[in-house]
C-alpha cells in the first residue's frame, strides 16, 4: 500500500492566498502497486481558509517518489503565511492482485 507525507513547508501564493501545489513524499509497497488518484487538503485555523487539489496522473512513478496536487478542486477563504495543517488520501491499483486500496495521512505543515 502506498505511504505517503506532506513536505513541512509548502509555497503559499501572496496574490491568490493560495497553496500552489501541495507536495510530499510518496512510496509504494510493491512495483505492481500504483497511485491511480491522490486528493489533498489544506485547512487553517487560524484564517478558517481551505483548500483541495489533486493529482491524477502519476508517469513513470518510481518508488520513492513524490506526489504533487497540481489539478485545483476547491478553496475557500484567504490562507496566511503559519502553521496549517495537510490531509491526503491516495488511491492505489495492484495489477498482480487487482485489488484497489487506499492511505490517508494528516501533517502540520507550514505555509510560507
Amino acid at each position: 500500500m502506498p505511504g505517503g507525507r506532506w513536505d513541512p513547508n509548502q509555497s503559499l501564493n501572496p496574490v491568490s492566498h493560495q497553496v500552489e501545489w501541495p507536495t510530499g513524499p510518496l512510496s509504494v509497497v510493491s512495483g505492481t502497486e500504483l497511485p491511480t488518484y491522490l486528493e489533498a487538503w489544506v485547512v487553517q485555523r487560524s484564517t478558517g481558509a481551505s483548500q483541495g487539489t489533486a493529482q491524477t496522473a502519476f508517469p513513470k512513478f518510481a518508488s520513492p517518489g513524490t506526489w504533487t496536487a497540481n489539478t485545483p478542486v476547491w478553496r475557500n477563504g484567504s490562507f496566511q503565511a503559519g502553521p496549517a495543517l495537510g490531509i491526503a488520501l491516495v488511491a492505489s491499483h495492484d495489477s498482480a492482485t487487482n485489488t484497489d486500496a487506499f492511505f490517508w495521512w494528516v501533517d502540520e505543515i507550514e505555509l510560507r
